[in-house]
């Protein structure tokens, strides 16, 4: 159903005219076809059976009521009126249209009816003998009163004459106003002549204080030129057939109330629920405003309205608010919502923007999963979260503690990720045969999907500037393509270390602050050997017994040898030995001499303190020089002497 408070459609008078004719053509091909049915009944004649049903109705009320009064039984009457009606009421529902119907049965019920009809009446006309002598006292009453309704019978006389003369007009309304009675009115020369006779009574007038009546049990007719009515209060005519006598007639009224309305062809009708139907509706100015439109299509140039509304109100129990599937209000704002039993939706184009909602039905516990859409000019937003209950108005908004993750997309800030589960994927090739690609992580970080094991940045595959190895095995390396400057650290891809700005370069464990690390190395070649030896760097310094050192240098078994991974060029190689493959030890080398890695293991000679012991040993010696040259030169000087007294 679309309804709306104000609606203007402007319609071109080329389309009515045009609606007008395949409507008058399509209503003509169809009336022929069900005029030749005898299974059916045609708009036709459902038309004319409805004006006469409405007379019978009519009649049976004024029988009924008659009936009721002289304490006649109306059993029969009820009963095959109600057959009668029931039936009619199924045919006559829509008399726009013709329908099947059952002959044999109309003719059974309406033979029925009529049959315990004519029983009633007479009946209602042994009842009307009997009350004969009050009907003549009436009469005189109704002599008396003659002359006050002489003026008014002086206006009608020359209408009602023919009327009176012939009996062959018939007037539902005065029927129905008759007690049973019959009286005859005939026109005199100076005077109205009231005859009554027991046997012969045919019309009655009743005149009373204020009151006039005119009845007849059969047909009563008023014919004329002009028949006017001069009341001051409103003509009341309960029921009345107005035809064909309107025909290129003007009605002319301040109000007509009536249930329903209807044209003689069907092209409009008012239902007495208010509801208009029409073939084709002229506008004025080609503008149809204030109304409500039900159709399935609505053409024109423009619509104007202030809401309008679409498809029924779910009965949905989550639908609290009552809310068509499809609105659209004044500001401009078009919404759509529907619900199920798992979810409830709605969607909402705002001027200038777009909002989607999803809010879930169910939950086990009090946050029910939600997710809000909005497209404004600049941004694309899509938040996922919960709200507090369930929320079937859609008003708790999915932001704040009740945002879970967020997706921006903005041509001012680009893209913006918000949440635990929000990250980038790429999932690689259709050609390839296992899962493969990488994925950002809410922080930024890259990791491998499936089984990628690489991840490269370069020009192209074949160009790359570095790739880096991401497998979960730690398998692939990575690897730099081109000189990598790191600070003032230059790694160069032709075997280069060096420092950008020369100084020197610092082996630390850990960071500038820490001691100096280990290096191992093959063959070192070097121009300058520096050992830093600063004392603000030492502590428990105490002078060292030369003797001792040296006493450790001698006991040092030398060896000559040659690593098992020299080939025949290899020189021959001299140095003390570090035994770490017999446990009663082959090579003597004091333990102070031997350099252990930072798991203890031997590792091999530590030639500092190697080289500083044979310093202590050279020393030594020195002093043992020093003391044989004293010793020399004292038994050189005994020796002079002794030469000295033999040549004396």
């Amino acid at each position: 159903m679309t309804k709306s408070r104000t609606v203007e459609v402007n319609v071109t008078q080329s389309t009515l005219v045009g609606q007008t004719a395949q409507a008058t053509a399509d209503s003509a091909a169809s009336g022929v076809a069900n005029l030749n049915d005898p299974n059916l009944m045609s708009v036709i004649e459902k038309q004319t059976q409805a004006a006469q049903y409405a007379g019978l109705t009519s009649q049976y009320n004024v029988v009924l009521a008659r009936a009721n009064t002289a304490n006649v039984s109306t059993t029969a009457l009820t009963t095959a009126y109600t057959n009668l009606n029931t039936f009619m009421s199924a045919i006559l529902t829509d008399t726009t249209t013709a329908s099947d119907v059952d002959r044999a049965s109309y003719q059974s019920l309406t033979a029925a009816y009529n049959t315990v009809l004519s029983s009633v009446q007479t009946t209602l006309g042994d009842y009307v003998n009997n009350e004969f002598s009050a009907a003549g006292s009436q009469t005189v009453v109704a002599a008396s009163n003659a002359s006050d309704a002489k003026s008014a019978a002086d206006n009608a006389l020359s209408q009602a004459n023919t009327a009176i003369d012939n009996d062959a007009a018939t007037s539902q309304a005065v029927t129905d106003l008759k007690d049973g009675s019959k009286l005859t009115i005939a026109e005199l020369e100076d005077d109205i002549l009231l005859r009554v006779t027991k046997d012969g009574l045919v019309d009655e007038i009743n005149l009373q204080a204020g009151n006039t009546l005119i009845s007849s049990s059969g047909q009563l007719t008023l014919s004329g030129k002009t028949i006017y009515f001069d009341t001051t209060n409103p003509v009341i005519i309960p029921s009345a057939n107005l035809d064909t006598v309107l025909v290129n007639k003007t009605l002319t009224a301040a109000d007509i109330s009536a249930n329903t309305f209807t044209t003689n062809n069907g092209t409009f009708t008012v239902a007495a629920d208010g509801a208009i139907t029409a073939k084709n509706m002229v506008l004025t100015g080609g503008t149809l405003s204030a109304l409500t439109v039900d159709a399935a299509t609505i053409n024109g140039s423009s619509i104007y309205g202030t809401d309008f509304y679409a498809g029924d109100i779910s009965t949905d129990a989550n639908n609290t608010n009552k809310v068509y599937p499809f609105h659209i209000s004044d500001d401009g704002t078009a919404t759509a919502t529907a619900f199920n039993t798992m979810d409830a939706m709605q969607s909402a184009m705002i001027p200038g923007g777009l909002t989607l909602k999803y809010r879930a039905i169910s939950s086990s516990g009090t946050q029910y999963e939600a997710y809000d859409v909005t497209l404004d000019a600049d941004q694309l937003v899509l938040n996922s979260g919960y709200t507090t209950g369930k929320d079937t108005t859609f008003s708790q908004s999915v932001s704040g503690t009740q945002l879970t993750g967020q997706v921006l997309i903005s041509p001012l800030n680009g893209l913006t990720l918000h949440g635990d589960t929000q990250m980038i994927y790429f999932n690689g090739m259709s050609t390839d045969t296992t899962p493969k690609g990488i994925a950002f992580t809410p922080y930024g970080n890259l990791n491998a999907t499936g089984t990628q094991g690489t991840w490269y940045l370069g020009h192209d595959n074949s160009l790359q500037t570095a790739n880096f190895g991401i497998d979960s095995a730690g398998s692939n390396p990575i690897k730099f393509s081109r000189n990598t400057t790191i600070g003032n650290l230059f790694l160069g891809i032709g075997h280069t270390i060096a420092m950008v700005d020369g100084s020197p370069l610092y082996f630390n464990k850990t960071d500038s602050t820490g001691g100096r690390v280990g290096i191992y190395a093959g063959a070192v070649n070097y121009t300058s050997l520096v050992k830093s030896s600063l004392l603000s760097v030492k502590k428990d310094v105490q002078k060292a017994d030369t003797a001792y050192w040296a006493q450790l240098v001698n006991s040092i078994d030398l060896a000559t040898y040659q690593y098992k991974t020299d080939d025949n060029t290899s020189h021959l190689r001299l140095s003390s030995i570090v035994d770490d493959v017999n446990v009663t030890k082959q090579w003597q080398l004091p333990d102070v001499f031997i350099n252990r890695d930072e798991n203890g293991k031997l590792s091999g000679v530590d030639d500092s303190v190697l080289l500083n012991a044979t310093l202590a040993t050279v020393q030594e010696q020195q002093k043992e020089i020093d003391q044989l040259n004293g010793h020399n030169m004292e038994l050189e000087a005994r020796l002079n002497k002794l030469e000295a007294k033999l040549n004396g």
